[in-house]
Parts: C-alpha cells; structure tokens; sequence
C-alpha cells in the first residue's frame, strides 16, 4: 500500500452522507445476463471508478457459508492467546501468517492486524528466494479448520476477480479478455483483518490505518458486521463507507489505475474503528503475474494521446512495498 503524505489526510474528518456516493451495483446481471446487460453493468462500474474509485457490489455470487465460514475462523484465530498467534507469525523470509502494521507507541495496542494467506506455487520458488509471493502459507496447528475455510474462499474470489476484470475492460471499450493473460498464476492475498477499537480519547488524527492507496489491480473487501471504512472524494474531503450486508466493497488499485491510463481512480481510504468494538474485515487482493509488466494499455494510449504512467514490473514492484510490513508504524493514539 502507498500510505498518503497529506497531513489533511489525517486530521479531516468523515461525513456521513447518502449511499449514492458510493453506488451499489448489482453484477447478477453481468454474471447471467445478455451483451447489453453485461455492458450496462461495466458502464456502470467504469463510472463509479472514474469519480471515487469504489463501488458497493451485490449480486455476486459467492456464497453467504464461504463468507460466514472466513468470518468465523478469522474470529477464532484473534481470540487465541498472544503466545499462541505468535506461532504464525510472518517474518522477512517467510511472508505469511499473522504481522502488526500499526501500534500505539505509548500502551503498545496493537490497531491493526492481519493474517496473510496467498497463493502457492512452490515450482516459482527459484525466483522468490525469501518466499514472498510463491512459498507455502503458514496455518496454525490450533486452529486445523482454518485452511480449508481460507482456501474455499479464496477460490471464490478468485473466479470473482477474473469476472470483475471483464467488467472493467469492457467499462474502458477494450476486449473483455483484455487482462486475461495478466492472471495466469496471479500472486494474490487474502487477508484476515483485525482491527482493535480506537479508545474514546483517541485524538483526531489517529486510524487503525492510515491514508493510503491500494497496489493491487482490485481489491475485493468483506466489511464484517462493524463500520469503520474511509474514503477520500475528489475534492479531499472524506466519507465514511458503511456496512451493505451481503455486499462487496470494491476498489481499484495503483496497477489499475495505470493500465487504465488514469481512467479508472486509485483512491485514498483509511480505517478508524470508533465502534467500541473490535473490527474485523477479509479483503482479497487480486494481483498480476510476478513476471507481468503493467503500463497503460496501448489502445487506451492510442485513444489519450500520450501514456501518463511508467510501465512495472509486478515483482520488482510488490518487493519494494514488502520492507515496510516489517517495520510497524507506531502512531500516539492520545
């Protein structure tokens, strides 16, 4: 993630506003229906993208047991003991299991949390020395349901996020199939997300998360039952993105963003759980190839005139963000 360097950012507060800025889409008709369904429902996607960058999606075929099933483990595994978390713990040449990326720098409170599962391919692994993006994901021996609730829905997702990509080249007026080859081994990440509540003397300017922009092509977000979202409008004030039960949020991230050409938004959100209550969230980041080059597309280059963006590779790039998990932001909460 690419955390903002806007002080704004920070100590802006979120309004609470109509659900229509932030549109709910349905995909059923993308998924079953005809050439002219599926391509109001790409027109309506390309569009929410173009203005904030996220969109509330129903109609999407994962099943409610898969996504009961995530929650509930993902609850179980923050219940276990500290001593017993610790046993799953990422580390620099292993990068899966459980890492803190923010704590209070005074009491030590542990804001945010997240266990990482990602794809296997142990074939890749003469390519990914430290085991970042192709090496076996870590599972806790006290919690043996755990992998297969993780596993069956990240299937899921998966077929989810292939479809989305459809959606989205067909919202630029490119061929549906225009990514497929992106995401043939995609190096994806499930995360299992916790976030403690912010204390009640919690100052202003402190998150669970920061500001910040996603890297990932589309991130596919599971709220949970507690609020706590944030999204930054064009104009930089922000609004809170409240719980759709039954819905996806999706935004696009900075991959996106540049193979669009600057078309689709690569937006800014962050996460205050004021709830009083602790926060749990499953987002799964849906991510290219290791050996992708991402870079505006040529027809879209063609029809702009000019590209706006560098061209990547997807390894080199995920690597460079891969140093800042390991070194967890401390904020003052009070």
């Amino acid at each position: 993630m690419s955390f903002s360097q806007d002080q704004r950012d920070f100590e802006m507060p979120a309004a609470s506003v109509s659900l229509s800025e932030i549109p709910i889409i349905d995909f059923a008709p993308f998924l079953s229906g005809n050439a002219d369904d599926r391509l109001a429902v790409a027109n309506k996607i390309a569009n929410a993208l173009h203005e904030i960058g996220f969109f509330y999606l129903v109609g999407h075929g994962v099943p409610e047991d898969l996504r009961s099933a995530i929650f509930e483990q993902t609850r179980v595994f923050y219940a276990q003991p500290e001593d017993l978390r610790e046993t799953v713990r990422a580390t620099p040449d292993w990068n899966r299991g459980v890492i803190s990326l923010f704590k209070d720098k005074e009491t030590g409170l542990r804001l945010f949390e997240v266990f990482k599962v990602q794809a296997e391919y142990p074939e890749n692994l003469d390519i990914d020395p430290i085991r970042a993006f192709f090496g076996p994901n870590r599972w806790p021996e006290f919690q043996p349901d755990l992998e297969v609730a993780a596993m069956d829905y990240f299937d899921a997702v998966t077929s989810l996020g292939r479809h989305l990509l459809h959606a989205m080249a067909l919202g630029l007026d490119l061929p549906e199939d225009c990514f497929d080859a992106f995401f043939d081994k995609p190096i994806s990440q499930l995360g299992l997300q916790y976030y403690q509540a912010l204390p009640p003397t919690a100052n202003a300017q402190t998150s669970n998360i920061d500001p910040h922009t996603d890297e990932c092509p589309i991130t596919i977000l599971a709220q949970g039952e507690v609020s706590g979202l944030e999204v930054r409008r064009k104009d930089g004030t922000w609004i809170s993105a409240p719980v759709v039960p039954g819905a996806y949020v999706i935004n696009v991230g900075d991959l996106m963003m540049w193979w669009s050409n600057g078309h689709y938004l690569s937006n800014a959100h962050r996460v205050r759980n004021l709830a009083g209550v602790d926060r749990y969230s499953v987002p799964f980041f849906f991510k290219p190839d290791a050996s992708a080059m991402v870079g505006p597309l040529p027809d879209l280059v063609k029809r702009d005139g000019a590209a706006r963006f560098e061209t990547v590779n997807v390894l080199q790039h995920f690597m460079r963000w891969l140093e800042q998990d390991y070194a967890p932001r401390e904020v003052v909460v009070s």
